[in-house]
């Protein structure tokens, strides 16, 4: 979309946002801090970060000024009114000081801790007192921009042996949430083929742990599969086969809450004060607080209670250390206690090292992710904006509408400005989830928009997941219709769009700038807004991705695409459902309606 003129508004202490602290301020390695900074729109031209070791300092402020080192500021992030601007600064040992020189319309103004000025001023600078090395974010590299496959798995397809447990549903029959179809691990395994050919890294599979449910979010027993779903030795196998492939298996640990068959809260609930275990529930009389609004069949733990932090964090262990598993998928995250997640990722990575930990939290998690609890969360927001922009060419029952280009890569800009630099790589990105209508049925099924939201799943920052039979064209409203059987029936599967899918995850594997590159906003100068254009940049490599949402074609202007790769554009991919290809031709780049093209300079 065309940008209006650049305004200057005026800058004042009030507009200006920054303290030493995530995510202003962190720790990219030992000896280098990164330091952001907000600003109006406009208000800020660009500047320096003038810093220096907090201990070198002089009687006067112009000697002092003196010693000081510069870095240039760099805008990198725009959310409407407002733009974020960033420097790395480089010192050992690392301890800073440091403060902001903006160069504005009425020259260069100062901004440090004591406030927004026209001098200098060294003694009001910010300070990062130290980086310690245990404050720098610790990740684990095989998940960085990873693509997951995610399997409920009662839903996904019967082992060999057929069902374990009788009473099973027909396969297509209708999902309720008190019905059994009789996927089980076995089954998993058999179709890991067909996993693997979506370019997938790893699985995360709902919970898998005796429980009364098919969903089995009301665990029974923390230390034991399912029987129907083939015991601890078909996890076993599963586990085996996995890594025999190079792949990775993360579970989901669900500690907010239990089942109301567990047998400590059986205890606690028929015993009172005399169970040993009436401490690890919140019960009043025979009443007790759930997950949700009065879910009985849910009772809530008290994370905070020794003994029951004691057994997370073994159970998180015990999964690790006896079978082999790779990480964990949080149920509810933000509603348990930051002591426990604590404890919790010092017991997982004292058994494994590199294993993930990703929460589930729709919202804001910062306080979740400084690196001494988890790795990752579920971006439920950019999944909502990627569904919202796909839909400008279809019916979207999205109540907001449709979303142009700068609203989608507004919340791009908007997430990278809430979290440090590290984690957007490990960000958990879906379409579809067990919790949410499947991305088929949000779009109101068009399919052809559904292959511009998965082309930006993959092209994007961060893990890119796949919510089983999303890949071909399974439907599903919200929660229990979300969790159909798999179609494996080749004639009634969507072989096109399973073919875009499997495209992506090859271009996933063969263009590692897509797993590892830098984001880059960039404008695409298309009236419509139906165009998000950006580009990805690692270790020498770099591509440009274009989305075209609307169903008209569009273009852009050959000399911008030469400009933003700085060459000859030459079309690595195009992918649209059923519909012409992209192609480079005369003075301009032509974007069908409805695709996703990339394009890096012609070697």
């Amino acid at each position: 979309m065309r940008r209006a003129a650049r305004v200057h508004p005026p800058l004042t202490q009030a507009s200006l946002l920054h303290f030493p602290d995530l995510p202003f301020a962190y720790g990219l390695s030992r000896s280098r801090l990164r330091v952001v900074l907000r600003a109006p729109a406009g208000a800020v031209d660009g500047g320096i970060v003038a810093y220096n070791d907090r201990y070198a300092w002089s009687e006067e402020d112009d000697d002092w000024a003196a010693l000081d080192r510069h870095a240039p500021l760099t805008v990198y992030a725009r959310d409407g009114e407002l733009e974020y601007w960033f420097a790395d600064l480089e010192l050992h040992p690392p301890r800073l000081r440091y403060r902001f020189g903006l160069d504005t319309a009425d020259g260069r103004r100062w901004f440090g801790w004591d406030g927004l000025g026209d001098a200098p001023r060294p003694r009001g600078s910010f300070e990062f007192a130290y980086v310690a090395e245990g404050d720098v974010h610790e990740l684990p590299e095989w998940a960085r921009g990873a693509v997951f496959y995610q399997i409920f798995p009662d839903r996904f397809a019967i082992g060999p042996g057929g069902p374990r447990r009788a009473g099973v549903e027909p396969w297509h029959s209708p999902p309720r949430r008190d019905t059994f179809l009789g996927g089980d691990l076995d089954g998993i395994r058999a179709r890991l083929d067909h996993v693997a050919s979506i370019g997938a890294d790893a699985l995360y599979l709902t919970p898998i742990f005796s429980a009364p449910s098919n969903h089995r979010y009301d665990t029974a027993d923390f230390f034991n599969v399912a029987a129907d779903l083939g015991g601890n030795e078909a996890l076993r196998r599963l586990v085996d086969a996995l890594h025999e492939r190079g792949m990775r298996l993360v579970l989901d640990g669900v500690y907010n809450h239990v089942g109301a068959t567990w047998p400590p809260f059986v205890d606690a609930l028929t015993r009172g004060a005399d169970s040993p275990h009436a401490g690890w529930f919140y019960l009043d009389g025979d009443m007790y607080e759930t997950w949700g609004p009065n879910v009985t069949s849910l009772p809530k733990l008290r994370t905070s209670h020794p003994d029951v932090r004691e057994l997370v964090c073994r159970v998180g262990r015990f999964w690790i250390d006896q079978f082999g598993i790779d990480g964990w998928r949080l149920d509810v995250a933000d509603e348990v206690d930051h002591a426990l997640w604590k404890d919790y990722r010092r017991a997982v990575r004292g058994a494994r090292r590199d294993a993930l930990l990703v929460g589930e939290i729709w919202g804001w998690a910062m306080p979740w992710l400084r690196g001494d609890e988890l790795d990752s969360v579920m971006n439920y927001p950019l999944r909502r904006s990627i569904l919202r922009f796909a839909a400008a060419g279809s019916r979207a029952i999205d109540k907001d509408g449709p979303l142009d280009a700068d609203g989608l890569l507004n919340t791009m800009d908007r997430l990278r400005a809430a979290y440090p630099e590290r984690v957007l790589p490990y960000l958990y990105n879906l379409l579809g989830s067990h919790d949410e209508q499947r991305p088929l049925t949000a779009l109101a099924g068009d399919r052809a928009a559904l292959v511009v939201a998965a082309g930006l799943l993959f092209t994007l920052p961060g893990i890119a997941s796949v919510y089983y039979g999303d890949e071909v064209g399974l439907e599903g409203g919200k929660d229990p219709d979300n969790r159909r059987g798999m179609e494996w029936a080749v004639e009634r599967q969507d072989a096109s769009l399973l073919g875009v899918y499997r495209s992506l995850g090859g271009l996933r594997r063969a263009l590692p700038v897509l797993r590892h590159g830098r984001y880059e906003r960039l404008d695409a100068q298309d009236d419509s807004g139906s165009v998000a254009a950006f580009a990805r940049v690692h270790d020498g490599q770099r591509v440009v991705v274009l989305a075209n949402a609307g169903r008209a074609d569009r273009s852009v202007a050959r000399r911008q695409v030469e400009a933003w790769l700085g060459g000859r554009p030459e079309l690595v991919a195009s992918l649209a459902y059923r519909r012409e290809s992209s192609v480079v031709e005369g003075a301009a780049l032509h974007l069908p309606g409805q695709s996703v093209s990339i394009v890096r300079p012609l070697r």
